[in-house]
């Protein structure tokens, strides 16, 4: 994790990273029209941007993800209280992708061993997708903007589409030439391809913590609260203490694999 700070000191880092927040607040910002939820999301094909960029662009695509969501949200204005779980989120998004491939894989490219490598980076995407479904879910629901399993749930299958039917492809058309240009993270970082001693646990908990807060979730905001998912429901629902009390632990566990990794 300790790259987050060191990749400051990379001229090329730096630049990727703007790159990054431009090519995401291009390709949200056609699509606000397109709302779902009022003020919170809308249609994202742009989702297949971070965790693109997150595997040819290692930390740099995580802040450019986080910095990218916000620009679009002021510029196509959402910008708010949700915003601030929105950067969270996309941030997570951007950077899940990186630091599993990099604990699994090291800083092999995708597809070196064939198929197996293109399932292993589906299911890397598949946990960003759930990864980003939980934390922003579980931000919007204790500031009252929305239930967690109307939020969660939209955000989840809106990423997994655009991941699963734009960010793999694109990735198999795109990692060589960059990476033959030296512009992906394991050429711009010094070292960046060494995953960290405790990398494999961190794997394991995010996976845990990912999964495990998305069935909770879910299970807090269907059953045990009974939300309306009516217009009332999606105008403004209270926060609720069992949503931050039953997520926070898996949010946690969520931040610790993190560090790990």
């Amino acid at each position: 994790m300790k790259e987050l700070a060191t990749m400051w000191r990379s001229t090329r880092m730096i630049v990727l990273t703007a790159l990054a927040a431009a090519c995401y607040v291009a390709a949200l910002l056609p699509f606000k029209v397109a709302v779902l939820l009022p003020g919170l999301t809308e249609i994202r094909p742009g989702a297949a941007i971070p965790v693109l960029l997150s595997f040819l662009f290692g930390p740099a695509a995580a802040f450019g993800a986080g910095f990218g969501n916000v620009i679009a949200d002021m510029l196509g204005g959402m910008f708010g209280p949700g915003s601030l779980a929105g950067f969270a989120g996309n941030f997570l998004y951007g950077y899940v992708p990186y630091v599993l491939w990099r604990a699994v894989r090291g800083d092999a490219a995708p597809g070196e061993r064939g198929r197996s490598d293109w399932i292993l980076v589906a299911l890397i995407a598949v946990v960003s997708c759930v990864t980003i479904a939980v934390v922003i879910g579980w931000g919007a629901d204790l500031l009252g903007l929305a239930p967690f399993a109307a939020l969660g749930n939209i955000i989840l299958l809106n990423n997994l589409a655009a991941t699963l039917l734009l960010s793999v492809p694109l990735l198999a058309l795109t990692y060589k030439r960059l990476d033959n240009a030296g512009l992906t993270w394991n050429r711009v970082m010094d070292g960046g391809g060494t995953a960290p001693r405790f990398a494999r646990a961190g794997v394991v908990i995010v996976v845990a913590a990912a999964v495990g807060g998305l069935v909770a979730g879910e299970i807090i905001s269907l059953s045990m609260l009974g939300v309306d998912f009516g217009a009332a429901g999606f105008a403004g629902e209270r926060g609720t203490v069992a949503i931050g009390a039953g997520l926070s632990p898996f949010i946690a566990a969520l931040l610790f694999g993190c560090a790990l990794l």
